[in-house]
């Protein structure tokens, strides 16, 4: 039994994957297994974490078919040994401390789960390159009732994502948290099991993962399902927050759920890949905006939806049957973002990086 179990799901990240786990082996701490799951590469991936498991004997390699990255983790999470998990993604790197740092703060603690900053590596408007630091505001969540009652402050650092936590190994096993073979957002869905009875939860204000935003991720690619994943992740969303009895509470939190829902289908509309044409992409808005939740959703006051300037500006053309007018304002701002990630490419290039 080692103290850490890294699990890594691999699929066609071959440009980014040694550097990323690389990282990993330069860990302060070196009480860990590094697993590797391969999902069915086919660019090299695969080659890569061989050459890495003969040189370093942390690491173990699992080879499977393509079954996505939820089932890939599952692999990762039956091989496991360590006393705690966790997640990592193989296009993205860590500060050396991440493991250290982390593990002492959970001893310590016998913490459940241990949240950390992390930073997001972006473009600005004038293609500079840039490292914006997101930190936990919270310090120690002791009970559940502890927990359930600052939801919404530890839902302010994407409460969905698992690169920014380190969860006990036991407490996954007794509470059955397990990843779905969901494509998209399996990790929201594996968050909201471990969420269900979770009790000492601790955090430390320091950033260790460095998110790097791609324009060209599988989030970006037309998913022809992508509404029905999206609106399954906000269901359960709600049903994680009706258990608890809070959904007078958090009624704005699961209307932001539904919300997202929409503004995702938008983007999936406008993306280049798309195959429907206009007359199609309209009638499929028209006819998300005939479910129940969504509706009330557009048709309700919630001014947590109104901070933003755009998503004032989509609600009202949604409201008024502008659909094709709401298309062209994401397509804006999709063009904005792919000027951005053309410049930060160049600059790369420039730099030999």
């Amino acid at each position: 039994m080692v103290a850490v179990s890294v699990i890594m799901p691999i699929y066609n990240v071959a440009d980014g994957l040694r550097k990323s786990i690389q990282c990993l082996l330069n860990q302060t701490y070196k009480d860990f297994e590094l697993i590797l799951v391969n999902d069915g590469s086919t660019d090299g991936s695969g080659h890569i974490c061989d050459e890495f498991q003969k040189k370093d004997s942390r690491i173990q390699v699992i080879h499977q078919a393509n079954a996505g990255s939820g089932w890939a983790r599952n692999a990762g999470l039956d091989r496991a040994t360590g006393e705690y998990i966790y997640f990592s993604d193989p296009d993205d790197y860590v500060e050396v401390e991440l493991i250290e740092d982390n593990l002492k703060i959970a001893w310590e603690n016998e913490a459940n789960i241990v949240v950390f900053g992390y930073y997001v590596e972006e473009l600005n408007a004038r293609g500079k390159r840039i490292m914006t630091a997101q930190l936990p505001n919270l310090s120690v969540l002791n009970t559940k009732e502890d927990f359930r009652k600052n939801f919404r402050a530890f839902q302010d650092l994407d409460s969905n994502i698992l690169w920014n936590k380190l969860y006990k190994h036991l407490y996954l096993l007794e509470n059955d948290c397990r990843f779905t073979d969901q494509r998209v957002g399996q990790d929201a869905l594996f968050n909201h099991l471990v969420y269900r009875n979770l009790e000492a939860i601790y955090f430390n204000q320091i950033p260790y993962y460095h998110y790097v935003s791609r324009v060209g991720s599988a989030v970006n690619r037309y998913h022809p399902d992508r509404f029905l994943l999206e609106y399954n992740i906000a269901e359960h969303f709600e049903k994680l927050i009706i258990t608890w009895h809070y959904e007078k509470i958090y009624q704005d939190l699961i209307s932001l759920a539904y919300w997202r829902t929409l503004y995702v289908e938008l983007n999936n509309l406008v993306l280049e890949d798309c195959p429907l044409d206009e007359n199609q992409k309209v009638q499929q808005i028209s006819s998300v905006l005939h479910h129940p939740k969504i509706q009330q959703t557009i048709f309700s006051s919630n001014s947590s939806l109104e901070k933003k300037y755009h998503i004032k500006l989509l609600t009202f053309l949604l409201k008024n049957n502008k659909y094709s007018l709401a298309l062209r304002v994401m397509r804006a701002r999709i063009q904005i973002r792919k000027k951005y990630h053309y410049a930060f490419n160049t600059l790369k290039k420039l730099a030999g990086t």
